[in-house]
């Protein structure tokens, strides 16, 4: 069992006993509580740290025994990644809404909220876990629209990884996609831009019909789906994380199903299009496209990023979280491990035309929601298939 923290305060008459619980026993729960006051309506806490598991940034937990109309303090013991201007809280654990903007004093970020129902919901940002990743699959597949499910590994931990694949029969030259997303488990809104690309896939838009019956395209919506399920930030984990781990003898097996499977589809077919799907900084509130240094770019596969970007800004640029005009660099400046970042190990080892990028994605805005995350899905789904319409 994951270990958790449950703290319970009884509040109420002797007619009526509350016991106010937090709990985080389940998969993606993470906290520690330090205070809870029932009569005050103050809860302080921080995120686990799970050792050696990466930052200790990510935080959701369940509280029960709460009065509906009661507004509750929640203070976060925290700073930079591990702290959101505004909580994600849910009454279902399904839908997910916005708290007002926190404030800081000293060493805590407060969120007042006013809860809805006798048990509520708290996280650092609508979570997406192991079965929220399966439920996709799933539902995409029943919607019959060329959909396969394929698992793409058992992780270290013996997770099986859920995975997607559209391919349409044609000759060998097809264009190939590969997406992934959450390879810090930390950056839930990947997992949702994630889900809103494929929910465009997968519906009767016509140039998302095009894309699916011209291409091969493969989508892994949770790569450290170990630390997701236990709660951990997974940025930085001991030795490394996935995102250090392209290497010639990867350590995780996600990474190594993924290169294996991203080298077949370079041999056999026509490997177009390479995304990591990410979260970014805490002050970056405008997404931005990474792209590899210069040593890695040459003319034919420096002009089709050029023109790829170009075509985001046409449809994400339009979105309410905007696009930056430029595109950043994953060098040698960049980190010691700068060669085993995913989109660079995909440029040295795939065909010259081949666009690889890592899109971030704002997650500290007003905009950084459920739906804002899903639409924000279904525009890189366009221009993904404007690119494909003239792919040179």
């Amino acid at each position: 069992m994951k270990p958790f923290i449950l703290l319970a305060f009884v509040i109420g008459t002797a007619a009526l006993q509350a016991k106010v619980q937090v709990e985080a026993d389940f998969p993606g729960g993470s906290v520690v509580v330090e205070e809870l006051d029932g009569k005050a309506r103050l809860l302080r806490f921080r995120p686990m740290n799970h050792k050696g598991k990466g930052w200790a940034c990510w935080w959701y937990f369940k509280v029960s025994g709460l009065t509906p109309g009661d507004v509750w303090k929640l203070s976060l013991n925290g700073s930079g990644f591990a702290v959101p201007s505004q909580a994600s809280v849910s009454s279902d654990d399904k839908k997910w809404k916005h708290s007002s903007p926190g404030k800081r004093s000293g060493k805590l970020f407060t969120y007042e909220v006013k809860v809805d129902e006798e048990t509520t919901w708290f996280a650092w940002g609508p979570p997406f876990t192991l079965a929220n990743a399966r439920e996709l699959v799933e539902e995409t597949v029943e919607a019959k629209v060329g959909a396969e499910a394929f698992e793409l590994c058992k992780s270290e931990e013996g997770h099986a990884v859920p995975a997607l694949r559209w391919e349409p029969k044609g000759d060998g030259k097809q264009p190939a996609i590969w997406i992934q997303a959450r390879q810090h488990a930390w950056e839930a809104g990947s997992s949702w831009v994630c889900r809103g690309l494929v929910e465009w896939m997968a519906s009767d838009h016509e140039d998302a019909k095009g894309l699916r019956e011209k291409a091969l395209v493969h989508v892994v919506p949770i790569m450290d789906v170990d630390n997701v399920e236990r709660g951990a930030g997974g940025k930085n984990q001991i030795p490394h994380d996935h995102n250090r781990d392209w290497s010639a003898q990867p350590r995780y097996p996600e990474v190594a199903a993924a290169q294996a499977w991203i080298r077949r589809l370079d041999k056999e077919h026509a490997f177009t299009l390479f995304l990591d799907l990410h979260n970014p900084a805490p002050g970056d509130r405008t997404p931005f496209f990474f792209g590899s240094p210069d040593s890695h770019l040459n003319a034919s596969r420096k002009a089709n990023q050029q023109r790829f970007h170009t075509l985001c800004l046409d449809t994400l640029g339009k979105h309410s979280l905007g696009l930056s005009g430029k595109v950043r660099v994953t060098g040698p400046g960049y980190h010691p491990l700068w060669r085993r970042i995913s989109k660079n190990w995909v440029a040295e080892n795939t065909a010259f035309t081949s666009v690889n990028m890592t899109l971030e994605t704002t997650w500290n805005s007003s905009n950084s929601t459920q739906d804002g995350y899903r639409t924000y899905g279904v525009a890189l789904g366009q221009a993904i298939a404007n690119y494909l319409k003239h792919a040179r």
